[in-house]
């Protein structure tokens, strides 16, 4: 049959069939999928059984991978290119309720991945290795359509706005203040453009998420009042996609357009073992203080 790209919610959502992502795919099956990519944004491939290996092969496709920053449990997984986003320690076990990291809490939060980064991921690329029977979803949400559908007179200005962005400040919105003055250095805050605009494809979106602290320039206060507003705005209904994960599923998305979320399950009944891999970005958004025209 070969490979079949299909619209699973408009032009945000695409499922991909009819290829076999554990073997090296040849540049014209590649070029589909990026191309798919591109349009959509979010890309499902179902029934895709993958190695860490494999999975980093795929991924290395569209860029050099980000290497894991987590220390906050001993990984489960071998090759820093792969994060463990699992309720299962190392040896397969079921995290005891005060053995699991707070960080956890942190997926639940809209964002986007390494937007904390100087350069922000491009890409995130998750493997449902075991799901639980109920709940455990990730939501996605099109900053894209987003865009498209605030009112002219509330767009006027966006892009010209730069957002601090800080891991810190994000985990501090779920009551984690215990880093220390080296694991802070580690993730300094850094400045990341409001709204992008995609390299491939010419179209704008909202660049948002946990991450976003303030309006650099602006009153603290007045500034997180926009952020939060714009937020709300972008993760309403109409621009939200769920994706209830089979195993096996391998979910891609865009995160210079895209947010996304983990929804929560039963931890301390239900296995949920999840490998990402991450693309990272071509560049900085912000230079010298003011947003670059494409990023």
């Amino acid at each position: 049959m070969g490979i079949l790209v299909a619209s699973v919610r408009g032009d945000f959502v695409a499922r991909v069939t009819g290829l076999e992502l554990s073997k090296p795919l040849d540049d014209g099956d590649f070029g589909h999928v990026r191309d798919g990519f591109h349009r959509y944004a979010v890309l499902v491939f179902p029934e895709q059984p993958l190695s860490d290996e494999q999975q980093i092969a795929f991924s290395e496709r569209f860029g050099s991978l980000e290497v894991s920053i987590r220390k906050d449990r001993p990984r489960a997984v071998a090759r820093a290119e792969v994060s463990d986003l699992s309720n299962v320690d190392a040896d397969g076990r079921l995290y005891a309720p005060d053995e699991r990291s707070i960080y956890n809490a942190g997926n639940r939060l809209w964002h986007s991945d390494s937007s904390f980064k100087r350069v922000p991921a491009m890409a995130s690329l998750l493997s449902g290795r075991e799901v639980p029977p109920h709940g455990g979803e990730t939501e996605y949400a099109d900053l894209r359509a987003a865009w498209d559908a605030l009112p002219a007179d509330r767009t006027r200005g966006l892009d010209a706005l730069v957002a601090e962005h800080s891991f810190v400040y994000s985990r501090g919105l779920i009551g984690y203040d215990q880093f220390t003055d080296a694991e802070r250095a580690i993730v300094p805050p850094v400045q990341q453009a409001v709204v992008r605009t995609h390299p491939a494809t010419g179209r704008k979106s909202l660049y948002l998420g946990s991450h976003a602290s303030y309006i650099i320039d602006r009153p603290v206060e007045e500034g997180r009042a926009l952020l939060k507003e714009l937020l709300e705005f972008a993760t309403q209904p109409q621009f939200v996609y769920s994706h209830v994960w089979k195993r096996n599923d391998l979910v891609m998305w865009d995160n210079r357009c895209v947010l996304h979320r983990g929804r929560p399950w039963d931890e301390q009944h239900h296995r949920r073992v999840m490998h990402r891999t991450t693309v990272a970005g071509a560049g900085p958004t912000v230079v010298d203080g003011r947003p670059i025209p494409v990023g």
